[in-house]
């Protein structure tokens, strides 16, 4: 099993306030996290499979599962746990 990705709490407080405020407007969650972060950089892109081609709850899930948090969507995508 692979060890979750490591981002800063804040980073991804800062992604959750920019999405809710519509900052990735035309964009899916899944695509708006994946070129937020930049994680084209990885090498390995297994683990990201589907992720940049999801929105709404598919995203959180996938996100939450790549992180290691689990997050709602009842305030706006917004994180509820996490490191």
């Amino acid at each position: 099993m692979l060890a979750p990705l490591e981002i800063e709490r804040a980073a991804f407080d800062d992604f959750f306030s920019q999405w809710d405020a519509g900052t990735f407007e035309g964009q899916r969650l899944g695509q708006a996290f994946y070129n937020h972060f930049r994680l084209h950089r990885l090498t390995d892109q297994t683990p990201l499979s589907g992720l940049y081609a999801a929105d709404g709850k598919k995203a959180r899930k996938l996100i939450g599962a790549l992180i290691g948090v689990e997050i709602s969507a009842a305030h706006g995508d917004r994180p509820i746990a996490g490191n």
